[in-house]
């Protein structure tokens, strides 16, 4: 046993029987830490990466809600197909009025929505909501919020005092909506299919008509900002969910809407990529009511990164893609002619010549 006098000796060596001696270690009862210069070594790292990686995630997150809802408006698509099938290749209305001679205030007589129409084939309400919408979906015009029954779904119907919630009247539509249609593919027939009682005729459109089925937008992406759709009429001011979209003016500068309660739509222009900005640049502030734009406004400015909308083409297939690109002359994706409306040109505000569509 180790008495107390050979346990140190003032090398620092512990004496072994031998003769020989072991060098021992000093124990120090203070660890070493980390300096602050180390700490903020550490620190620096952990934001540079942290700058690199979370935009990557952003872009990974936007990139999979892009991905969902190209899967929903494929899902669309194919229900739309379905219906053509059953309909002889007639795309249905945007909408159309329940009673439209009534007196008074059309939109009040209630509307069957071109969502509507497709429900049988769609069976969830979801595919027409969008992951990447802001607002969740616009709700019907018409809307009604009694506790299991409404189809409103927590979106109010605007300031309007015509529509009022809990009064049983609703729209054949989805509850909350994401998507708007091609008005010159899917009309407004305002006084009924063919009917004169508001502004012009508007006949359904045949799948056969179409210069190109494959270049001819059907469906797109509605814009984030709500009051962008709304609009005011006899019925009052509430949102205009049911209303198409179009990217035709009745000036080449792309300012004056074209407009089916006119008696007079011609000549009819393309909007072009320019005009199209200054219109998506107004939709932020766009009052309850809309005002008076040209009604590519109701459409979106591009939803996901890259000014990107989603759309289902007029043969049904889907796609994403640069909302102004949809815009060129040579290749005008929003129809090349009225086809709601008699076949009129829509001529290239550069140029006052006819699109091409491809």
């Amino acid at each position: 046993m180790l008495t107390d006098s050979k346990v140190w000796n003032s090398a620092h060596t512990l004496d072994q029987s031998d003769g020989s001696h072991l060098e021992l270690l000093r124990v120090n009862p203070m660890r070493k830490a980390f300096t602050l210069i180390e700490l903020l070594v550490v620190i620096a790292i952990i934001a540079i990466l942290a700058a690199i990686l979370f935009p990557v995630f952003a872009q990974a997150k936007a990139a999979a809600k892009k991905t969902q809802a190209l899967a929903h408006v494929k899902q669309i698509g194919t229900a739309e197909q379905i219906y053509l099938t059953d309909n002889d290749d007639m795309y249905q209305p945007a909408y159309i009025y329940r009673d439209p001679f009534a007196s008074g205030s059309l939109d009040t007589t209630g509307i069957n929505h071109w969502s509507g129409v497709l429900s049988p084939y769609v069976k969830n309400w979801d595919m027409f909501r969008s992951p990447e919408d802001p607002s969740g979906g616009i709700a019907p015009t018409n809307w009604d919020d009694r506790p299991g029954g409404g189809n409103n779904l927590g979106y109010g119907g605007g300031s309007s005092t015509s529509f009022t919630p809990g009064s049983g009247l609703q729209d054949l539509q989805a509850p909350r909506i994401s998507y708007t249609a091609n008005e010159a593919i899917m009309p407004r027939p305002r006084g009924g299919i063919g009917g004169v009682t508001i502004g012009q005729p508007q006949n359904v459109v045949s799948a056969t008509s179409l210069g190109s089925v494959a270049g001819t937008i059907l469906l797109t992406d509605f814009s984030n900002f709500p009051k962008a759709v709304s609009g005011t009429g006899p019925g009052g001011t509430t949102n205009k969910s049911h209303r198409p979209t179009d990217a035709w003016a009745l000036d080449a500068n792309g300012t004056i809407p074209y407009d089916t309660s006119l008696t007079t739509n011609s000549p009819i222009w393309a909007i072009s990529p320019a005009a199209a900005k200054v219109i998506f640049d107004a939709q932020p502030t766009a009052p309850l009511g809309g005002g008076s734009y040209p009604h590519l406004i109701y459409a979106n400015s591009g939803r996901y990164t890259g000014k990107v909308n989603v759309y289902v083409f007029a043969d049904t297939h889907a796609k994403a893609k640069n909302v102004y690109q949809t815009l060129l002359c040579d290749g005008f994706e929003w129809g090349d002619k009225a086809y709601n409306q008699g076949g009129a040109d829509v001529l290239c505000s550069a140029t006052g010549a006819p699109v091409t569509v491809k």
